[in-house]
Order: structure tokens, then sequence, then C-alpha cells
């Protein structure tokens, strides 16, 4: 065996020594090396395949259900699943927590029959397997990526595809039920303003038939209906923060702006002139109640139509399609990072051995 002479200089770092043993033993070396890699290589086709499904959605648009949607922030709060979600955040943020969130996961694994799939003996595993196949992603361009891992590819792309689907349908079940509570609520204060309007025709009439008068003598007709919009405008602004109370906080954008909105009417009915006679209050609140009762019929309708409305709230840039090839196992990575370490691992041996060898006799 041939000797190599220590570093000459104590302390210092001198590989030449270990590059000289590795070169003598390359052919040793080498073998181990290439053994290596092909030993991972064996080993990685040996290990199942898993492909990877993609289905990409488009940036959710400002159309009334995201509307409805930024109303709800605070209401999906309320859910654990939705409990990561900040004060602020974008529709694409909600879309990102809706597809995150336990309810459409369970959706996914009874569809899919992922307990036996995944082969797990209790639903919670399961759901937990399931958060490890598949990831959701905000793009740069505002795009939104939902990728799912399995080892069937046609599954894979069916779980993906299936992931918008549940968005969608939750995304319509939301509208249609905030749709159907402010039906509710609309139609029993349409109820009661028909009935406060009918008191106060009756009451109006009544009053001219006693006094045998129509017009009040000193307030015109237009002041009346003027002074009557903007208080039938108020009260709709009360029934409309109303609505947004039952599943908002005080702190949500819209609430604000709406409870704004009614403080600054409020100033403007403030300096309006005092009515200073019977008959000109009879009218006015007569009047009152005719606009109210216009404006609450129109909030009425258009609850209906977002309760019965079953248009998509997805916009699907590329669905889902089977890969043809798999990405797990990387095997020409995997033969290549296990003859590295090979390699590595006979430098360190060969490094040792010196290190434990006898000194040579002098």
């Amino acid at each position: 065996m041939t000797a190599y002479p220590a570093p000459e200089t104590p302390g210092s770092l001198d590989l030449r020594p270990l590059f000289a043993r590795v070169w003598d033993q390359r052919a040793t070396v080498m073998a181990v090396t290439v053994g290596a890699a092909l030993l991972t290589l064996g080993i990685a086709f040996l290990l199942p395949k898993s492909y990877r499904a993609t289905a990409m959605i488009l940036p959710p648009e400002d159309s009334d259900l995201l509307s409805n949607m930024s109303l709800a922030q605070r209401a999906l709060s309320k859910f654990p699943a939705f409990g990561i979600l900040n004060d602020y955040f974008t529709p694409a943020d909600i879309f990102k927590a809706i597809l995150l969130s336990r309810t459409v996961q369970e959706e996914i694994v009874r569809k899919f029959d992922l307990q036996k799939v995944y082969r797990q003996k209790s639903k919670e595993k399961t759901l937990k397997a399931l958060k490890n196949h598949y990831k959701v992603k905000l793009n740069a361009d505002g795009t939104i990526a939902v990728s799912v891992d399995d080892k069937d590819a046609r599954r894979a792309a069916a779980m993906a595809n299936t992931f918008i689907v549940a968005l969608d349908r939750y995304n319509v079940e939301k509208r249609n039920t905030q749709g159907h509570r402010t039906r509710v609520f609309l139609e029993r204060r349409v109820a009661e303003t028909d009935s406060l309007l009918r008191v106060t025709e009756a009451t109006l009439r009544q009053y001219q038939e006693v006094h045998h008068t129509v017009a009040p003598p000193t307030i015109s007709a237009g002041d009346i209906q003027s002074a009557a919009s903007l208080m039938a405008k108020k009260i709709m602004l009360e029934v409309r923060l109303g609505v947004l109370r039952s599943y908002l906080r005080e702190d949500n954008e819209q609430v604000i702006q709406t409870r704004n909105e009614l403080e600054q009417l409020k100033v403007r009915i403030g300096v309006l002139p005092a009515l200073q006679t019977d008959i000109a209050r009879l009218m006015r609140d007569n009047k009152v109640q005719e606009q109210l009762f216009l404006l609450l019929t129109a909030e009425l309708e258009q609850a209906r139509i977002r309760e019965q409305e079953d248009t998509p709230t997805v916009s699907v840039l590329d669905p889902a399609v089977p890969p043809e090839r798999h990405t797990h196992p990387r095997r020409l990575l995997m033969s290549t990072a296990g003859g590295i370490v090979a390699f590595f691992g006979m430098v360190i041996w060969l490094s040792a051995r010196d290190r434990e060898a006898p000194a040579p006799q002098a």
C-alpha cells in the first residue's frame, strides 16, 4: 500500500492525499457509485406511480354574488374551517378558503370513497391524508389552481374537477340562502308597510271628509313629496342595515357605508321645514308609506331573483385532464441522488480509513 505523507503545516487543510486515494481507488469508487445509482433506479421502478392533475379557474368577478360573499366574510369566520381568514381579504381568498374547508373535503371523501382508497380506518385520518394529496394555489395573475395527486390518473383529474364543482355549489347555495333570508325579511316588512299605508290613507281621507279640505294651505305638494321621499329612503336604509347586521359585524365595510349614508340622510331630514298643519303631516306620512312600499317591493323582487338564481359562479379556465406521465417517483432524480450519496460515502470511508491506518515505520 502506498503511504501518503501528512500535511506539512499543522492545522492546514490539504485534500491532495484524499484526492490521490480516491484516484487510486477510482475503479472501486466508480463501481460503488454506479451500482448505487442502478440499485436506486431499480427501487424507483418498484415504487407506485403518482399522477398530478390540475384544474385552473379564472379570478372571481366583482359580481352580485361576490358582493354577497364579501358581505358574508364575517359570517364565514364563524365556521372553524374559515378561522384562518383575516379581516381583509379578496374574493379569491374566499374561494381558496372554501376549497380548503372541511365541508368540501368531506364531499370529496364520500364521492370517491377515499377511506378505502387511502386504506384508513377513520374519517379523520382520511381527511388528513387528503390534505397531503391536494393543494390550492393563488397565482400571481389572479387565477386559482387546484392540484390533486393520486395513483390513478383518471381519479386525480376527476377529483380536481369535483373540487371546482363543490366550490360552485357552495357559492350558489350561499347566495340562495342569503336571498331566502332577505326575501322572508322583506316580505314581512312589505306586509307591515302595506298595512300602515292603508291606515294612513284612511286617516287622511277621514280628515279631508271632516274638514272639507284636500290640500295644505301653507306648504306645496312638491315639498311634501320631497320630504316623504327622504324619510322613505331613511326607513329603507334602516331596513337594509337590519338585514346586513343579521349576518355581518359592525366593522364590515358595507355596514359602515350604510350606517354613514343613514347618518347623512338624518342630517338632511333634520333641516327640513317643520309642517304646521295636521293635513300636511297626514299627507307626508301617507307619501312616506307609499314611497317605502315601492322601495321595499323592488328590493323584494331582487331578493326573489337571487333566491332562485342558479347561474355558475366559477369560470373554469382549464379543466383537469388525466395526465399522461406520472409525477412521482422521479426515477432519474432518485438514481442521480443515490449515485451522489454513494460517491461521497466512499470518499468519507476512504478518508476515515486513512486516518485509522498505522503510520509507516521509519
